[in-house]
């Protein structure tokens, strides 16, 4: 039977979504292969870069590699490459890797930031909405605010130490939350006085975050910014950037050498020649039913169009918004409507598939304002409900390791008190400390099954299988092998001693110093440092494959 290729074209929100829905609904269809084809090897989650950019997290934490994310989907190919245009006649993708027939097309190659012609901003300016542009701006924040606090002269010390964002959206306002708790580390490494870095938020309309409809979560998010130091100016239409700062519509100025620009997105350039019919911000229009529509009105054959390259207006819900959940409708709506067009289903238009359930805007790791499920509401349950959103995203493309390693980075491994409970749960301790612990809880399972506790030898056992796990568990922990499971079989041992031998105040303190050890006590001198690095590796890599800078499995 001969294959038939649905494709892909960019690894977003939008085109990972689909990619996930069509592998799961075609997996017994072998006819069917679906080909994922970006310029990266990786997803990026871009509505955390402005964590990269201030140095929240590292840049691995937003990037997830389509190997791992696919690997258990057979039916999807992997390509790494450029796409140069579409010839809709011969169903033909042209990419940098060659030519690519198509039996269904999705496009969903993402924005870029807009900066709406104004002069300066490219060549003086930062912008934030891709992966290389939140490192630029992680790298010159650093280098910069260095330079200032080595500059003597008052004038252009100020101008080092200020940091300006221009556009107070969704994307401006979380990373000026970002700038104020990065502000604090750097003052410290610097030996600044914190006041000295100054924030400037520049909106050009009287308000702030103009796209909330509930203007007290807005008010909300203007007072945090303003009590931490931010100076908002509001009505401020800047003209122009040049190498000495800011230029706004009265001529005035604002000295800075870090002017960043979140202020508009439009679709990638690339698109604007294929033939399409745009709307604003030079996205593809498209229908009811998510197809592309053609410069003649009529919507384009077996060509669908989801995430920030689409361009459609729902009557009941206003225009889709450039959010995950505005890309995953229109995801949805395509995949549905693509498997109805090949007989596995019905056909459903966008505002059958859509689903909003709201939006979170983290203005900084601790502080948050949501709307919810018609709830409203703001601080660290507004906090929460924002991790909650972004896992319910991992959840849907169905990756457990994504899930696990963002728990880590937002909450275990965070720096400088960087998350919601303000550092209080980061395990960036040093492990060295609980090697002690970790030695005596090994020692102590062991005594107990020969029978050299003294008047303790009661309360556990010496004979039988109970006795067996006792010493393999302590000698376990003693070298460090394999400690966290074994800390759990620990407490386990300890609870079934409580009831079956009574209690004894040992228990809890066998409890407690088996919970402390799971803290990766097992690398500070112990086997785990050199046997959890090969486990992982080992086992990884049959469940999510090994990970590529460039991928071409056409011929997989």
């Amino acid at each position: 039977m001969a294959e038939k290729n649905i494709v892909i074209v960019g690894a977003g929100f939008g085109g990972v979504f689909a990619a996930k829905t069509l592998s799961k609904k075609l997996k017994s269809h072998k006819e069917y292969n679906v080909i994922l084809i970006d310029k990266h090897s990786y997803f990026t989650y871009m509505t955390e870069l402005h964590e990269v950019a201030s140095q929240r997290v590292t840049p691995k934490h937003v990037q997830e590699d389509l190997e791992h994310l696919f690997y258990q989907d057979k039916n999807v190919k992997l390509l790494t490459a450029e796409v140069n245009g579409i010839d809709k006649d011969a169903k033909i993708v042209k990419t940098t890797h060659g030519d690519i027939d198509y039996e269904k097309l999705i496009l969903a190659v993402g924005g870029q930031s807009n900066d709406f012609g104004t002069p300066g901003v490219k060549e003086y300016g930062f912008e934030l909405w891709s992966m290389e542009e939140s490192l630029q701006i992680r790298n010159h924040i650093e280098n910069i605010i260095g330079q200032g606090a080595a500059e003597l002269d008052p004038a252009k010390r100020e101008q080092l130490l200020t940091i300006a964002v221009v556009g107070s959206g969704f994307t401006g306002a979380e990373l000026m939350g970002e700038f104020i708790e990065q502000r604090r580390v750097l003052a410290k490494t610097y030996k600044l006085d914190e006041s000295e870095i100054k924030l400037v938020l520049l909106e050009a309309s009287p308000s702030i975050l103009n796209m909330l409809k509930d203007r007290n979560l807005a008010d909300k998010a203007f007072k945090y910014m303003t009590d931490n130091g931010v100076d908002i100016r509001l009505g401020a239409m800047v003209t122009g950037v040049n190498e000495d700062g800011v230029i706004f519509k009265d001529n005035t100025t604002l000295p800075t050498k870090s002017l960043i620009w979140t202020a508009g997105v439009k679709a990638k350039s690339f698109i604007s020649d294929w033939g399409f019919k745009y709307g604003r911000g030079g996205r593809i229009e498209a229908d009811d039913y998510m197809r592309a529509t053609l410069e003649n009105d009529e919507p384009a054959k077996d060509i669908y169009v989801a995430g920030d390259t689409l361009s459609y207006v729902d009557e009941k819900t206003g225009p889709v918004p450039q959010t995950v959940e505005g890309a995953e409708s229109a995801a949805r709506a395509a995949a549905n409507n693509i498997l109805a067009d090949l007989g596995f289903g019905k056909s459903k238009t966008f505002a059958e598939a859509v689903s909003y359930h709201g939006f979170a805007v983290s203005i900084g790791s601790q502080y948050t304002v949501a709307s919810l499920m018609g709830l409203n509401f703001s601080g660290f349950f507004a906090s929460i409900a924002k991790h909650g959103i972004n896992l319910f995203f991992y959840s849907q493309i169905r990756s457990m390791y994504s899930i696990f390693h963002y728990l880590m980075d937002e909450f275990f491994r965070t720096e400088n008190g960087r998350n919601p409970f303000k550092g209080a749960i980061s395990r960036l301790g040093n492990v060295l400390w609980s090697t002690p612990l970790r030695i005596f809880l090994g020692l102590f399972w062991i005594l107990a099954a020969v029978g050299q506790l003294g008047s303790l030898n009661d309360l556990f056992w010496q004979h039988g299988l109970l006795s067996f796990i006792e010493i393999i568990t302590g000698a376990g922990i003693l070298i460090g092998l394999m400690t966290w499971p074994l800390a759990v079989v620990s407490v386990i041992l300890t609870v079934v001693a409580w009831s079956t031998n009574g209690f004894d105040l040992t228990h809890w303190f066998l409890i407690l110093s088996s919970i402390a050890v799971m803290n990766g006590s097992g690398r500070g001198f112990g086997l785990d440092f050199y046997v959890v690095p090969l486990l992982q590796k080992l086992f990884g890599g049959l469940w999510y494959g090994k990970a590529k800078s460039v991928y071409d499995e056409l011929d997989k």
